[in-house]
């Protein structure tokens, strides 16, 4: 049921992208799971895996964070020390 509800909110957020216009898919991902306005996250180190598994690092409020996504399933992000 989690990850029904995960599910849910991503493709909620990812549906009202215009209400943060401008903002990345990968913004919007990282905003769900960290304290970080879609607009104030910052994305580099893209990445797209032949399972479509989706990652980044993202920075925020002086925090790093190593993201996944995997279309269908879950999201999550971590923070990592630099």
């Amino acid at each position: 049921m989690k990850n029904f509800r995960t599910n849910l909110i991503v493709l909620l957020t990812l549906g009202l992208g215009g209400c943060s216009l401008g903002a990345s898919m990968s913004q919007q991902v990282t905003s769900f799971n960290i304290d970080c306005k879609p607009d104030d996250i910052q994305i580099t180190d893209e990445e797209v895996d032949l399972n479509s598994e989706e990652s980044w690092t993202a920075e925020c409020g002086g925090k790093t964070y190593r993201c996944t996504y995997f279309p269908g399933s879950d999201s999550d992000c971590y923070e990592i020390d630099e």
